[in-house]
């Protein structure tokens, strides 16, 4: 048994014995057999030696015919948005290329694809050429917990399978958090992948699902419930309601159960580093005295004060914008002091100000969603639960605002989108302010008393360009306009990997001279998403720089190249180096590139293994009670072995094993394909290797 370096990001043991070892890993993703909740399909395999660049061809059919595409990329990694279809299954394979050799392909690997959850999709496109490019991600509860992902026109790209999901907040690299009704406590508070992978999760049933997210220092930030004993209004609409059920509702008296949520930090280790609660902070003296919400407190007999629903953290001033959406507020919070820096909401009557409040000509009220825009300023749906009270109109209506804050007290209305009467929501929805300079609106739109979930994409103009409504029985929660599905998606490569000989030693690695002894890496950021990566570059014999690493920005596309000179001593000609990459916000799809490196004389002058095989003959022969096929590959190649008897039937096969360069043994021992000892005799062997063929006969004794 020999411990071999193979190319790509991973090792493995390679077997020379009594029977093939077929290799299999080339082919990373999809994993073999993966049933898939989406249709647009990350390839990736490893880098192959000598390849210039790489053929991917995918099938319905294991033989495949007929082809369902072919394609070509020049990094390991390809995605194809265009082919798979829903609830199907495929094969796919891979063979590398270059300007004088095609190789052999790799053994075939088979995905499926599940069920959609969304197909029946109404989309209107109003002016295409304005929309921004991309797909949109939405998720909701209602008819249960479930999220997906749609293009321009429509059609379902992904979906969270049998996750039960419900989609909360996409970030600017891609990364999606959420909750589940699967797996508690796991399905509070988690963030999750394409595959629905749990990759953290608050492990604690008590996360409230408004608002869950990562902040800019890498720690976890959500919602928890808080609860106390408080007054009923003694002057609100349902106070003759309450006083039957037997409480005083006087105003006064603490008699009542109040709930409200504190915001609150964990670490990746699931410690509270912080926390900020309402009710060391706000007065219960304010509440909403005009809106529903001590309706809803009769009928649960008990009160959802504040109902803090999104939240937005600011690392450049260090502080935090809350939306409370029961107080009809927004507050603005010193992240080092957990001190108060200005409360913005609505004037009295509507609240009774205990707390003072600045910016009450805004008139917004049960507002989602708030979020501090690039320009400085706040971007938040107002809901507008009791708007025809506010403005006296006779039917409520949803605003999408855009506000300017200056020196912490005054505020100027910077944009403004007012919905139809059918779009207003009374609860949840989203705001996204896009690259191109429109903003991405969800509604629940039931104003009409029929809901039109609608999410569209408005101009700074006003002008609605694209919409999509959902199924009558549909309600999502918010929606977002993302570049890609594979946000981590990235590939590394190096210079000079080849297989090529030395010295009658056959050898796979990167080939460097002491003239030219730098090496060179890349990384191919081929995510849709601009990000930063962390590198790490190592070996064992000295002949990297110490603290040779990095982190390093690479946009979208983009490529950026690791060049390193190697400090090669005298007495060291081959070395083991390993660069580990690591996307800054998606840690764990991290990468570990492992391989041998090589000083030879000049590099160039080294000529590549040509594409040939040699079979030697089979020993002994006549054979009892086994036979030796001895063989060596050049090149990477696919092999065949068929025993047939002298009347053509088959006896023994051994079908499409793939192997790699290199010396090979088979030891047959004389038994079918079922395991049965064969009679003696003269048998027939077809040795078939990529595209040639070689037969031959043996004879077995007793």
């Amino acid at each position: 048994m020999k411990l071999r370096v193979c190319k790509g990001f991973y090792y493995f043991l390679f077997l020379v014995g009594s029977v093939f070892t077929p290799i299999y890993g080339d082919l990373r993703k999809p994993v073999n057999g993966q049933e898939l909740n989406y249709i647009h399909v990350l390839f990736e395999w490893d880098q192959e030696p000598d390849a210039e660049k790489y053929q991917i061809q995918v099938s319905e059919t294991d033989s495949f015919d007929p082809i369902l595409f072919t394609d070509s990329t020049t990094t390991p990694l390809f995605i194809d948005t265009a082919h798979i279809e829903w609830n199907k299954s495929y094969y796919w394979r891979m063979r590398p290329d270059n300007s004088t050799n095609i190789g052999q392909w790799s053994n075939p690997s088979s995905f499926y694809t599940g069920e959609p959850k969304f197909q029946n999709t109404d989309v209107i496109i109003y002016q295409d050429e304005l929309i921004q490019d991309g797909l949109t991600i939405f998720g909701g509860a209602f008819p249960t917990l479930q999220s997906g992902v749609i293009d321009q026109f429509g059609n379902e790209i992904w979906n969270d399978g049998d996750g039960q999901f419900m989609l909360v907040h996409v970030n600017e690299f891609g990364n999606v958090y959420g909750l589940s009704s699967m797996d508690s406590p796991n399905n509070h508070g988690m963030r999750t992948n394409t595959d629905m992978e749990i990759l953290w999760s608050a492990n604690d049933d008590a996360v409230d699902f408004h608002e869950f997210k990562q902040i800019s220092n890498g720690n976890y930030m959500g919602f928890m419930r808080v609860d106390t004993l408080g007054p009923i209004p003694s002057d609100n609409s349902m106070t003759p309601q309450f006083q039957s059920l037997g409480f005083l509702a006087d105003g006064t008296t603490n008699e009542f159960p109040w709930y409200t949520q504190k915001l609150v930090e964990w670490n990746e280790d699931h410690e509270i580093l912080w926390s900020w609660d309402p009710f060391d902070h706000f007065t219960m003296a304010d509440f909403d005295n005009h809106g529903s919400t001590w309706t809803e407190a009769y009928m649960d007999l008990e009160y959802d004060w504040t109902h803090a629903n999104s939240f937005f953290f600011d690392e450049i001033e260090n502080v935090i914008y809350v939306s409370f959406r029961h107080l009809s507020r927004i507050t603005k919070i010193n992240y080092l002091t957990g001190d108060v820096i200005w409360n913005m909401g609505l004037p009295e009557p509507y609240m009774a100000t205990g707390n003072e409040q600045i910016c009450t000509n805004l008139l917004f009220s049960f507002q989602h969603h708030i979020q501090k825009l690039n320009n400085g300023n706040l971007l938040f749906l107002d809901n507008g639960n009791i708007s025809d009270q506010l403005f006296g109109y006779d039917d409520p209506i949803s605003r999408v605002l855009e506000i300017d804050v200056t020196n912490d007290n005054t505020c100027n209305g910077a944009w403004e989108y007012v919905m139809p009467p059918n779009l207003f929501g009374t609860g949840s929805g989203s705001v996204q302010r896009l690259e191109n300079g429109n903003t991405l609106v969800y509604t629940a739109g039931n104003g009409l008393g029929e809901p039109e979930c609608t999410i569209m994409e408005v101009t700074p103009e006003l002008v609605i360009i694209w919409s999509y409504v959902s199924e009558p029985n549909e309600s999502w929660y918010r929606a977002y306009r993302i570049p890609s599905l594979h946000s981590s998606a990235f590939s590394v490569t190096v210079d000079n990997y080849k297989t090529t000989e030395i010295d009658g030693t056959q050898i796979e690695g990167v080939l460097f001279s002491d003239s030219v002894s730098s090496v060179t890496f890349q990384i191919h950021n081929e995510s849709g998403y601009d990000q930063s990566f962390y590198y790490d570059l190592s070996d064992s014999l000295g002949w990297v720089d110490l603290f040779m690493n990095d982190t390093v920005f690479i946009e979208t596309g983009e490529t950026f190249e690791i060049v390193h000179n190697l400090n090669v001593g005298n007495d060291s000609t081959e070395n083991r180096l390993q660069l580990i990459v690591s996307p800054i916000h998606h840690p764990e799809d991290e990468k570990v590139f492992l391989s041998m490196f090589y000083k030879v004389d000049d590099p160039l002058s080294i000529k590549e293994i040509p594409s040939e095989f040699k079979l030697y003959d089979p020993y002994p022969n006549p054979f009892n009670p086994e036979i030796t096929f001895s063989f060596e590959l050049i090149k990477r190649s696919n092999v065949d072995l068929t025993f047939y008897d002298v009347m053509g039937r088959k006896v023994r096969s051994f079908n499409q094993i793939h192997l790699k360069s290199g010396h090979y043994k088979l030891n047959w021992n004389a038994t079918d394909n079922s395991g049965i000892v064969v009679s003696t005799g003269i048998y027939l062997y077809e040795f078939k290797i990529g595209t040639e063929t070689q037969t031959g006969k043996v004879i077995y004794l007793k």
